[in-house]
């Protein structure tokens, strides 16, 4: 695992501030990256999305993994969490059928007290507001009536007079609904870095096909995204390792 550390302007935050964006655990073990957290005291810690494969109620391993990375962040720093497609069931992004699919999202309530324990902000197209920034999380649309994520609360988010960070599970949501938004940072995951990457660049993520733009690293100085913690699958990781990012408001 590697620390990533991305420098932006400060822009509208009051002051310089150190965030920690970690996604896509998918419920494998946490401690790397919470060790890394606790070594580098992030300001705050931003989790959108993948960190469990599911919020069914089904306790497994990698459900207990995934809570056990809620818990150790909210100990380290705030912490602020929203879901990505695997917690909604939404896992064949890239499937033709699937598409045809309207489902409804249907958390385990029991699991959704067990994230409240943890002490870390669960955020689902919605917003708080937390020192004088607002934090939002916008849920997949992968489920959704022509797989559109709910944009209707965003003009809600965007009238609060503080600076506005956003978790966004898909990267590719920024092309197409999010970039006219005055929003000051948001952050993303789902990509996993483009799989493989050959001279730094990812091979295919879901939602973007082949050689997408959307997988890792900063874009137009407020997009950051996370190639994930996921270390292994079906298809390996190549020339990709799995990372924690830290980005620094100067």
């Amino acid at each position: 695992m590697k620390k990533t550390t991305i420098f932006l302007p400060q822009g509208n935050f009051s002051k310089k501030l150190k965030f920690a964006l970690v996604s896509d655990l998918h419920g494998q073990n946490p401690d790397e990256a919470l060790s890394l957290l606790c070594k580098e005291r992030p300001d705050y810690i931003l989790l959108p999305g993948d960190i469990f494969e599911r919020l069914d109620g089904k306790d497994n391993a990698w459900h207990e993994n995934a809570l056990g990375m809620l818990r150790g962040a909210s100990e380290i720093a705030p912490s602020f969490y929203t879901t990505g497609n695997h917690e909604d069931g939404g896992t064949r992004s890239w499937s033709v059928h699937w598409r045809l699919l309207v489902m409804e999202r249907n958390y385990d309530v029991g699991d959704l007290q067990r994230i409240e324990e943890t002490g870390t902000t669960f955020l689902g197209d919605s917003f708080v507001l937390r020192d004088g920034i607002a934090f939002g999380g916008l849920y997949s649309g992968l489920i959704n009536e022509g797989r559109m994520p709910n944009l209707s609360w965003l003009d809600e988010f965007c009238k609060v007079d503080a600076p506005r960070v956003l978790l966004c599970h898909h990267p590719e949501y920024y092309a197409k609904y999010l970039k006219d938004y005055p929003i000051d940072l948001i952050v993303s995951g789902h990509a996993h870095g483009g799989q493989w990457r050959i001279f730094g660049r990812g091979v295919f993520a879901p939602g973007q096909g082949l050689f997408p733009k959307y997988t890792a690293g900063v874009h137009e100085n407020r997009l950051v995204i996370s190639t994930g913690l996921k270390k292994s699958g079906k298809i390996p990781r190549i020339f990709n390792e799995p990372e924690v990012v830290f980005i620094e408001l100067k």
